[in-house]
């Protein structure tokens, strides 16, 4: 690949698996969109997504798990290659990513154990009757069905070779089926499928010689493997995977795509977003490999450039970025690194599929899986557009407006773009959304939208500019519960904490356990503040969705004091703190300077209804139509941005 931007001179070589010729050394990730059609066969939509990445600048995609039988499956909106009758979806794949230069292999795998009744009518299967993942038992496998399974891969592997696909990867990785025998945490046979690591490793390498026997000496073939198993008591280690992948080499694979898996504190969600946190492991494996070795690990550009410079790896996946932004290639090796559309780290993706069982939804990039309805066209007449309000739904609306040929002016009551984003980056790990809320900002003046800061106008106004099409964006507004003494001067709401309208007194009562009120609480006690949270529910941060991302909120809450009253009722706000009331009605005082409000927002409905009837057309989106999560403001902003 040719490219203007000298800073990614190794990320954009060319490099080899086998004799496959990859034109840079990006890969996509493989991750479950559950796009497919009824019984794991490719949709339009799968196709729409994988050639948005490759139109993108991928030079290598790897497709998500594809399962070699049926009894493999763990969800049915998964995709299969489990007989011929797939070949022709897989053909169309292909055919698409292939016109834009990228190369394709799509990963097969058996979920093993993970598979679900549900779904394959049938008891999973392991090496052992026993679950490390909280699934179904599984019954062991008889050796014959080892060897029928592994000629399933075989076949598979001569299915993606029929559809044009550029080679195949093995999903040795993740507790799945190969990598169930792999490690001595699910695999307690005593034959010679079990006990030493040679005979834990000879399912795998069985697998290997087949597929290589079915597709031949010349393409490419390599796995994906788990590293080390992280929070698994008797998983697999470092040193072990080390010498399996050197048996993997010898019986012909052409490369190892290096992961990690694990549980509890240890899962890979869990885990700091640092780009990179992955890339020891990697090298660990390269030392002792000859094939090239593909690293993973939330990746940018950056990082990833300094890996292969300093023979970390020879491949970089790139999987969340790639569905934040499709065309994170294309602008890295056009210098435009500014205008990539930052991955936040927040997880919904992986929440989305593997745990939800939902299409995979980006928090960022409403086009994600609207490839096709979300392409920017021209709009069919040339409108002038005001957007009242400069945060996430209003920058988004006014963004794609105004790249679809609107006269777009944007005003803003406050001096900066970004609205509750700007305070949503304040607490511990929240530091991503700065990125996202500057990038938002950047990309509305890049489309040529008017942006008029500390400008709060008025319906008079707005009616009197006479636009053909009004967008009402301007937030929510604080909701306050009915406790008595709310209107004291030691009440404040977490927006004034995080603004930094008024300062928190030593201690500080938040009234309220949802995000907003445990992030606050997060946010003072780190900075030294006695907190206490509130809240009527049992649970706090019942409202986020990530599990992960919660238990690491739940976790720095405990790590910094702050002190929980869950199902409890606020009677009065004193001078002196807040009355509360427990489920088993009893009374206590906390004691507080400060009483500090978290308990919701509401729309801001007055400017959209004095403009009802007025204008042309009237859109309400984001906070200002109903508050709800970041998601769902950049999703109506894009929606609108479209429909205008």
């Amino acid at each position: 690949m040719i490219t203007g931007n000298t800073q990614f001179k190794k990320l954009f070589e060319p490099g080899k698996i086998g004799r496959m010729l990859i034109k840079n050394r990006i890969v996509m990730a493989p991750m479950g969109t559950n796009y497919c059609r009824n019984k794991g066969y490719i949709s339009q939509r799968t196709i729409d997504y994988y050639e948005e990445r490759a139109r993108g600048g991928a030079g290598l995609l790897i497709i998500e798990g594809m399962a070699v039988e049926s009894r493999g499956r763990r969800r049915f909106t998964e995709l299969s290659l489990a007989n011929d009758s797939y070949i022709p979806g897989l053909r169309r794949l292909a055919a698409a990513i292939h016109k834009h230069g990228a190369r394709i292999a799509p990963q097969l795998l058996h979920r093993g154990q993970q598979a679900r009744s549900i779904v394959t009518g049938q008891q999973p299967v392991s090496p052992s009757p026993v679950s490390i993942t909280g699934g179904e038992i599984p019954r062991a496998l008889t050796v014959v069905e080892i060897a029928e399974i592994a000629g399933r891969f075989a076949a598979a592997a001569s299915r993606a070779k029929e559809a044009g696909c550029d080679g195949v990867e093995l999903h040795a990785a993740h507790i799945y089926l190969i990598s169930q025998f792999l490690s001595p945490a699910a695999n307690r046979r005593t034959d010679r499928y079990g006990g030493t690591l040679e005979n834990r490793a000879r399912f795998f390498i069985e697998i290997i010689r087949a597929v290589r026997k079915a597709v031949g000496p010349d393409y490419p073939v390599w796995c994906r493997i788990t590293a080390q198993e992280y929070g698994i008591e008797n998983g697999i280690t470092l040193e072990e995977t080390k010498q399996v992948v050197r048996m993997a080499e010898e019986a012909g694979l052409d490369a190892i795509n290096v992961s990690i898996f694990g549980y509890g504190v240890f899962d890979p969600v869990s885990l700091p977003d640092v780009p990179g946190a992955e890339l020891p492991l990697a090298a660990e494996i390269k030392k002792v490999v000859r094939v090239p070795v593909i690293a993973v690990g939330w990746l940018n550009p950056e990082v990833g450039e300094r890996a292969l410079e300093e023979g970390l790896a020879d491949f970089i996946c790139i999987g969340r970025r790639l569905l934040a932004d499709p065309e994170i290639v294309v602008k890295a090796s056009s210098g435009g690194m500014e205008d990539i559309r930052p991955c936040i780290g927040c997880r919904e993706c992986m929440q989305s599929t593997a745990l939800n069982h939902e299409p995979v939804h980006c928090v960022v990039n409403a086009g994600l899986g609207r490839e096709r309805q979300y392409r920017i066209r021209p709009a069919p007449k040339k409108k002038r557009v005001i957007v009242v309000g400069g945060g996430p739904a209003g920058l988004e609306a006014a963004r794609v407006a105004a790249l679809r040929g609107h006269n777009v002016v944007l005003f803003e009551k406050e001096d900066r773009l970004g609205g509750r984003l700007n305070l949503a980056a304040l607490p511990p790990h929240k530091e991503p959304l700065s990125e996202l809320s500057r990038y938002l900002a950047r990309q509305v003046t890049r489309a040529g939208v008017d942006v008029r800061l500390g400008s709060e106008i008025t319906a008079e106004f707005i009616i009197q500019s006479r636009p053909d099409a009004v967008v009402v964006a301007n937030g929510g507004t604080p909701l306050f519960p009915r406790i008595r003494g709310i209107n004291k001067s030691n009440v404040l709401t977490a927006v004034d904490i995080l603004a930094g309208k008024a300062p928190a007194g030593k201690n500080a009562v938040i009234i309220g356990g949802g995000l907003v009120g445990c992030e606050t609480g997060l946010f003072l006690a780190v900075r030294g503040h006695v907190v206490t949270i509130v809240e009527v529910l049992e649970d706090l941060a019942s409202d986020m969705e990530v599990a992960a991302v919660r238990r690491r909120l739940l976790a720095g809450l405990l790590e910094n004091g702050v002190r929980q009253f869950t199902g409890a009722e606020c009677e009065e706000i004193t001078g002196s703190g807040l009355t509360v009331t427990s489920q088993g009605g009893k009374q206590e005082n906390i004691q507080a300077s400060t009483i500090i409000i978290a308990a919701g927002f509401k729309p801001r409905l007055e400017l959209f209804r004095s403009l009802r009837g007025m204008v042309p057309e009237l859109y309400h989106i984001g906070d200002a139509y109903q508050p709800a999560r970041i998601r769902e403001a950049i999703g109506s902003g894009r929606r609108i941005g479209h429909a205008i």
